[in-house]
């Protein structure tokens, strides 16, 4: 280790690693220091009931270009999460199912008729703000005030309150409407294609061996258990400073860090008031996600519940000797203690009433200091307002991370993105002030 490198990198997540990667490969020096005590950010391959599982950030498609070409790039392999046969849905405070055969037809139809205007509004699905008058249009309002005023039956429109509640990780009030349009336009435009980019396709060995790979193929040194307290920068470059006082002297800084935690570090000059604001409103996502160890087989399944109840998401994941293992994902965290097994059966009863819930499993994003929030949902308002200011870099500091993406905004896909965008923007910075 030493204490002057070309480039510190803020955060060991997929866009630091992978900025990281593309620096140390056009041979400048790079340190990541990364506040926790392992990499991967908001993902993370951990043990469940004898199974490797995700508790952040898991599905990836080949929609998601990134992503897709890091897959081939170092000949990972896919799995499949199961496909459901049988769903479940509460509408008016009653548990409805059907074959998935029914369901989805009537899901996807009620998806088409909410994302009417996405095609409009985001036609060039990598470039968001390539209509900005379009997107203005639909910017200030949230998925609940498209859903209140949709004429639909109760039963679909509970249906795809819960899906929705999935995609903004917070209640519909607290997402904007640009998250849902965004997403289905990355798919293709297609409410079949929806479900698969989102949520069928993961890592047969999981998230962190993509890390491994990219962090083997770049070599740039690693700091772990080193939080930044400070960054002071100007036109000689910038000392980054971490919690134990420890300083380290750089020529640039990739900032990759989640929004929701920049007001924890102290910039020198400050960053500028767009970012200091988007960082203060923080974005929206606050949910849970669980694994749920029930006893018993049972067929594939997944259930879905308005925003008002703690999971408003669940399915079949893992089938094991025994038991089944069920993820689910929940609007508000401060609603759902999933550390609580009383409190997650209960929330599991109202899908399966007669399961017998033997282990939980989770982490609390929200509470993590680390991320204080799960993937990037945009606001009301956030994408037209902030989204230029947030990617732009402020003299020798480059910024990174999902929430900052122009496709896949809270996908690995999105993270990988802002890494070659960064890595890109600092080595040219280099190239001219070397």
């Amino acid at each position: 280790m030493r204490d002057s490198y070309d480039v510190v990198v803020i955060g060991g997540g997929f866009a630091g690693v992978t900025a990281a990667r593309e620096l140390r490969q056009r041979g400048y020096s790079v340190l990541i220091l990364e506040a926790r005590d392992r990499l991967g950010g908001r993902t993370w391959t951990a043990d469940f009931a004898g199974l490797r599982v995700e508790m952040g950030g898991t599905w990836v498609h080949w929609m998601q270009p990134h992503v897709w070409a890091e897959i081939t790039r170092y000949g990972l392999q896919i799995t499949e999460s199961p496909h459901a046969e049988r769903c479940g849905w509460i509408t008016e405070g009653r548990l409805v199912e059907a074959a998935a055969t029914d369901y989805f037809p009537r899901l996807n139809a009620g998806i088409e008729r909410f994302c009417h205007d996405a095609a409009e509004v985001f036609e060039r699905p990598f470039d968001p703000l390539f209509k900005p008058d379009a997107v203005a249009g639909i910017d200030r309002l949230s998925i609940r005030d498209r859903l209140d005023h949709m004429d639909l039956p109760r039963e679909v429109i509970d249906m795809l309150d819960g899906e929705w509640t999935g995609v903004g990780h917070a209640p519909n009030a607290e997402a904007g409407l640009s998250v849902a349009l965004r997403w289905y336009a990355l798919s293709g435009w297609d409410a079949e294609l929806i479900h698969d980019t989102a949520g069928r396709y993961k890592f047969a060995s999981g998230t962190r061996s993509l890390i491994d790979a990219m962090v083997a193929d770049g070599r740039p040194d690693i700091r772990l258990s080193s939080p930044v307290a400070t960054v002071e920068h100007g036109s000689d470059g910038a000392t980054v400073t971490t919690r134990d006082g420890t300083g380290v002297s750089a020529r640039a800084v990739v900032m990759s860090a989640p929004l929701n935690t920049w007001n924890a570090i102290t910039f020198s000059p400050a960053l500028s008031a767009e970012k200091q604001a988007a960082a203060t409103e923080g974005q929206a996502s606050r949910g849970v996600k669980v694994f749920v160890r029930v006893r018993g087989a049972m067929k594939p399944f997944f259930g879905v519940a308005p925003d008002t109840h703690g999971i408003s998401w669940i399915g079949a994941e893992y089938f094991i000797p025994g038991a089944t293992v069920l993820v689910g994902f929940g609007p508000a965290a401060d609603r759902l203690d999933i550390a609580d097994r009383e409190a997650v059966a209960a929330a599991v009863h109202q899908f399966l009433p007669d399961a017998v819930v033997e282990d939980v499993a989770g982490h609390d994003w929200v509470a993590d200091e680390f991320s204080r929030g799960t993937w990037a949902v945009f606001r009301p308002g956030q994408l037209s307002r902030y989204l230029p200011a947030l990617q732009q870099p402020e003299g020798c500091v480059f910024m990174a991370g999902s929430d900052l993406a122009n496709g896949w905004s809270g996908f690995i896909d999105g993270a990988i993105e802002t890494g070659l965008t960064a890595g890109r923007e600092t080595a040219a910075y280099l190239g001219r002030t070397s």
